[in-house]
């Protein structure tokens, strides 16, 4: 059992407690009927997992900071959970944090290169202390040239640098880059995570992760960008956990969107003992990670798999809200709201 029942039985049980606080059926039903943006905050405020982090910030009156606000709580909760982890799981969930960080710059470099104003938070203090750069001189950068001036020294400069010299380097292509490197990084250290059965997990989770970015990438690339072969490739994350790269060959070679998804259907995904969806399931990356972690969690109850599903679960459920909350902005219709976040 990985770390053992004495390491992980506390952290399993407090994740447990905050996994029922996330939000239901029901609570997506009330909330895509509101018709105003004060009605969803005055929703949030009043729900226990919510509270703490509009306590936190203060008032809060429009989208955007209501959107940082609800993207703080994340971070809030996964402060709560490493300080009441062992040595064990808060290496495993350094994995998590680093993504994190990653997300920030992202974040930041959106904000500074298409000048939206959009609202950063981080969950201060412990973000100041454990980044590995100066956070508020991240969050402040108006440029690129001032975020990789803000990121000198640590292990985003060079990277950063290395895109800024490029011609005409969009958003997208930062993003990308970041996302790449990360899961390089990531697939690198787990292979130095000492304890089996926890690199084992570790694996199961960002392995199963890495491959299905790579699915939905080439999968939205043949629908909606006719993109050629080349150009594909070049945001595509190389590395492979049950994908063989004889199939990968083939995603290639598929001339439409229905070849890809029957070439899928014939992976290790939908197939043999350790398949995690069935031949009718949708190709959606959240339907195979919550299957995975479902399978994960049944396996190893006593380990990091649980946390890790809820910080993932938490993640997914943001991102729901921040598509309820762009619906009511601009008045889409109830039913439609709930037809967005029940596709998501």
């Amino acid at each position: 059992m990985a770390g053992g029942l004495l390491e992980y039985s506390g952290l399993v049980t407090k994740t447990k407690a905050m996994r029922a606080r996330l939000l239901d059926a029901d609570d997506y039903a009330s909330i895509s009927e509101y018709e105003t943006v004060t009605d969803f905050i005055a929703f949030l405020r009043e729900h226990p997992a919510y509270t703490p982090v509009f306590e936190r910030h203060g008032e809060v009156a429009h989208r955007g900071q209501v959107e940082a606000v609800i993207r703080d709580s994340l971070y809030m909760d996964y402060c709560k959970l490493y300080r009441f982890s062992g040595v064990q799981p808060r290496s495993a969930l350094q994995f998590v944090f680093s993504r994190y960080e990653i997300n920030v710059i992202k974040n930041c470099l959106q904000s500074a290169m298409e000048g939206n104003g959009r609202e950063i938070t981080a969950s201060g203090g412990f973000f100041e202390r454990h980044a590995d750069f100066d956070l508020k001189a991240v969050m402040a950068a108006n440029s690129v040239q001032e975020l990789i001036q803000a990121v000198t020294g640590t292990e985003y400069e060079g990277l950063l640098k290395e895109l800024e010299v490029r011609a005409e380097q969009s958003y997208a292509d930062y993003a990308f880059a970041l996302d790449i490197y990360y899961y390089k990084k990531v697939w690198k250290e787990i292979a130095k995570v000492s304890d089996k059965d926890t690199r084992q997990i570790l694996e199961q989770v960002f392995g199963t992760e890495i491959d299905w970015q790579n699915l939905m990438w080439m999968y939205r690339a043949k629908r909606f960008y006719s993109m050629e072969e080349e150009d594909v490739k070049k945001h595509w994350i190389p590395v492979s956990y049950r994908l063989k790269p004889a199939e990968t060959i083939r995603f290639f070679e598929t001339e439409n969107t229905d070849q890809f998804v029957e070439t899928v259907r014939q992976t290790a995904y939908f197939r043999g003992k350790q398949a995690v969806l069935e031949p009718e399931d949708e190709l959606t990356w959240e339907r195979v990670m919550i299957r995975t972690y479902e399978k994960i969690c049944k396996n190893h109850p006593m380990s990091v798999a649980p946390v890790l599903r809820y910080l993932y679960e938490k993640e997914h459920e943001i991102d729901l809200l921040t598509t309820v909350l762009e619906g009511i902005r601009y008045r889409v219709p109830p039913y439609e709201i709930r037809s967005l976040i029940m596709a998501m």
